[in-house]
């Protein structure tokens, strides 16, 4: 055991004992990037839109509307009345920028639909002076009102889908936790930026800093000095660490925190304004800019967002397949054995917040009762706990183990984003309370899987640190294509029975 162990643990008791509260005004979530990119592409055919809405609905009123559409031919000034159309359209929305600042929802919803009202009211102008100056032309055109009418209701239609899209992405992320390291102008700044934001007003645990002098004019509570960082973060389910320092004067202490979150597989975010000007401004001040340099451990990008649509969609497919077999696996456990079908365990998972994993009881009721009768009996090596004849195991519960059907109920943790398909697996909470290392929290920068490259190896002997080390490769090395090789190598080891339990 290190050094740093005593420490470590000391923690983990203060942690299990007086577990520490987030603040209670609203978490922050991240909206996801594919977002915004789908609503400004359907905004900006706005106009294309309510041309094709008329079109369509001149072509409803003939009988043989099929004969109609096929002899409809397209001359130019209307192809070019659209061009003009949409770069107008779009000219109005740039005027005010809105996307991408992070402004509270209700100020997006309102200047988005002055912007639909402006832009619709701009086209519509310019359809009544072509029709007025080039009568020859503009009688191809469309007709202004009928534009104005397909083009203001497509608009608004278009920002109330959007604002709905960013209300559900808001209560469907997990909330985050927000930390900042320093105590001076530049703190405060990001401190007041974060709970402006209406798309990010959230939860923040509090200041860090090396020197203490400014404690007392904190907007937050002040936790402490660097060399209490590590310890805060593992404590607390930290999200983001803001380096917030002045360079100049702490440039060892910004290293250090930069040091500590990697080793503890925290995100941290470096400002990058780190020389200050006076005569010269930015251009364009959007929060993310305001964040600075984002330093990703783990891969954030459109793939994860694929890969929990995929986690969602392969677990309910693989619920409505197998519910007849948890149906039947729950009436054996039940009937075989007194106390419930499922076993409910807190675990630690994604930044080591903690959730409720449910497994199909495949030990006795009062299974964690007996743990201190059976600690001596350990086997592995490391904090991690493992006997092969356990006791306490029933006869169902070892077919169980053997098959891994045990794990089964996990799927209901896939669908609530507790878990993934593919990832390390959950430890739990007596197991991450004997790490004798901080750098080991790194495996909880991604959420936790039903199975992982350890469960695949084939090596059910394998110690604790082949088990970490296959964990970080995994995090190291991830991809869509290692999720997929994992997931088939997943199947043969589980129907002959040769996985890493």
């Amino acid at each position: 055991m290190s050094a740093e162990a005593p420490q470590l643990m000391s923690v983990y008791t203060h942690f299990a004992t007086e577990h520490a509260a987030e603040k209670a005004y609203r978490p922050p979530h991240r909206t996801p990037e594919v977002l915004p990119i789908i609503y400004r592409s359907i905004r900006a055919l706005v106009p294309l839109l309510a041309m094709a809405s008329d079109s369509t609905a001149a072509l409803s009123t003939h009988q043989d509307w099929v004969r109609a559409a096929s002899s409809r031919t397209f001359a130019l000034p209307p192809i070019l009345m659209l061009v003009v159309l949409m770069i107008v359209w779009n000219c109005v929305f740039r005027s005010r920028k809105t996307e991408g600042r992070d402004v509270p929802r209700g100020e997006f919803l309102l200047w988005q639909l002055w912007m639909v009202i402006a832009g619709t009211f701009a086209c519509t102008a310019i359809l009544w002076v072509t029709r007025i100056v080039f009568p020859s032309a503009g009688s191809s055109l469309i007709s202004p009102s009928a534009f104005a009418f397909h083009c203001a209701a497509i608009g608004v239609g278009c920002v109330l889908a959007a604002a709905l899209s960013y209300t559900i992405a808001y209560q469907l992320s997990p909330p985050q936790l927000f930390l900042v390291v320093g105590s001076r102008r530049r703190a405060i700044t990001v401190y007041r930026k974060l709970r402006s934001q209406g798309n990010c007003r959230g939860s923040i645990l509090g200041f860090v800093d090396p020197d203490d002098s400014h404690a007392q004019y904190l907007p937050c509570d002040y936790l402490g000095s660097l060399e209490e960082l590590e310890g805060i973060l593992v404590r607390n389910p930290v999200d983001m660490v803001y380096i917030a320092l002045p360079l100049k004067s702490f440039y060892d202490a910004a290293q250090e925190a930069i040091r500590i979150c990697e080793r503890i597989g925290v995100e941290y975010t470096v400002q990058p304004d780190i020389f200050e000007t006076r005569n010269y401004r930015p251009s364009k001040l959007t929060f993310r800019e305001v964040r600075g340099s984002v330093y990703h451990l783990v891969h954030e990008d459109y793939r994860l967002l694929l890969k929990q649509a995929i986690d969602v969609v392969f677990a309910l497919m693989l619920l409505a397949i197998l519910s007849p077999l948890m149906i039947i696996i729950a009436t054996a456990i039940k009937l075989t054995s007194p106390g419930p079908a499922l076993f409910v365990q807190e675990r630690y998972g994604r930044n080591r917040r903690r959730f409720r994993m449910y497994k199909f009881r495949s030990m006795v009721s009062n299974a964690e009762t007996l743990m201190t009768h059976v600690e001596e009996l350990n086997e592995a090596k490391g904090p991690i706990f493992k006997i092969k004849k356990d006791p306490r195991i029933t006869k169902v519960g070892r077919l169980l183990r053997k098959t891994s059907l045990d794990e089964l109920p996990q799927l209901l943790n896939v669908i609530k984003g507790d878990m993934s398909l593919v990832g390390p697996r959950p430890m739990s909470l007596r197991d991450v309370h004997r790490f004798s290392k901080a750098s080991l929290m790194r495996r909880f920068s991604v959420t936790p899987g039903l199975t992982g490259l350890w469960q695949v190896s084939g090596r059910s002997n394998t110690d604790f640190d082949d088990w970490i080390k296959l964990d970080l490769q995994y995090i190291d090395e991830w991809s869509l294509g290692l999720d997929l090789k994992i997931l088939l190598r997943t199947v043969p080891a589980v129907l002959t029975g040769t996985g890493a339990a």
